[in-house]
């Protein structure tokens, strides 16, 4: 296996936390750092299905992007192409938790969100399925990459409702698309140039949910380490009640400080 010499570094570190509400974490983080990649998924479902779901969809999602990275010549690709293939592997995702939901009584129905980002040379591609979220931090400013797959964003969309702010959490917890509820789904795939100094930020609605954009934003500006940050996030919305479990999974862009050394 060849692994990719990429023009910086990535720093990350994820963690989960139950809350201080649910009996048990429906939310699943993964990532595979010889390949760059990032997964985060919030489950749901009863009879603890959801857990099932998230961690099924983390483990085959992840499964299926390693397998086929060790078994093609990444470099040849296009992004366009490593696009279509990541649409496909959670394309298939989907389908594998759909049956496994016509497994067993306990497990019908159940479902999760998914999110993902892929680093590839200068660029990123990042994916969603559902209200689980991604954003960027550039120059001090966040901006989120993401639109939820919520009835809430539906009618803010459609002039409906103002905003999602206004909207409060009544339509907001009205998922329209999640892995594993219908035979197919169409996921959200996006590509973005990356640039040093940016600060990518994956997470479940157990954050978003309880902290503003510009209370994250503060915390992500602040000069701690990546972890410290993940860790001050998730304890300021436990401070704010906690009531959901709560994932925070982030990854800085640093420039290569081997860059300059012959390999």
């Amino acid at each position: 296996m060849v692994l990719r010499l990429m023009p910086y570094t990535l720093s990350a570190y994820g963690l989960t936390d139950i809350g201080l509400v649910r009996q048990n974490n429906e939310d699943v983080w993964g990532y595979l750092p010889e390949h760059h990649l990032y997964v985060l998924a919030d489950g749901m479902g009863g009879h603890q299905a959801g857990e099932v779901a998230a961690r099924e969809a983390i483990v085959f999602l992840c499964s299926h992007i390693r397998k086929f990275l060790e078994e093609n010549q990444v470099e040849t690709l296009n992004l366009h192409q490593i696009q279509h293939i990541i649409s496909l592997a959670i394309e298939d995702t989907n389908h594998f938790v759909h049956e496994m939901s016509l497994s067993h009584d306990l497990l019908k129905g159940m479902g999760t969100t998914l999110c993902c980002l892929y680093f590839h040379n200068e660029s990123v591609i990042y994916a969603h399925v559902g209200d689980s979220r991604i954003y960027r931090l550039r120059h001090h400013r966040l901006e989120q990459l993401t639109q939820d797959h919520s009835l809430l964003r539906e009618l803010v969309d459609h002039g409906k409702i103002e905003s999602e702010e206004k909207g409060g959490v009544l339509y907001k917890n009205i998922i329209t698309r999640a892995i594993g509820t219908e035979v197919q789904i169409e996921p959200a795939v996006n590509v973005a140039l990356t640039e040093l100094g940016d600060i990518y930020l994956l997470c479940t609605d157990g954050l978003t949910d309880l902290l503003t954009k510009a209370e994250i934003e503060n915390f992500l500006n602040q000069p701690y380490t990546v972890e410290e940050k993940v860790r001050s996030l998730i304890h300021a919305a436990k401070q704010k009640g906690g009531y959901d479990n709560i994932t925070v999974v982030l990854v800085e862009v640093a420039e290569d400080e081997n860059k300059n050394i012959s390999r």
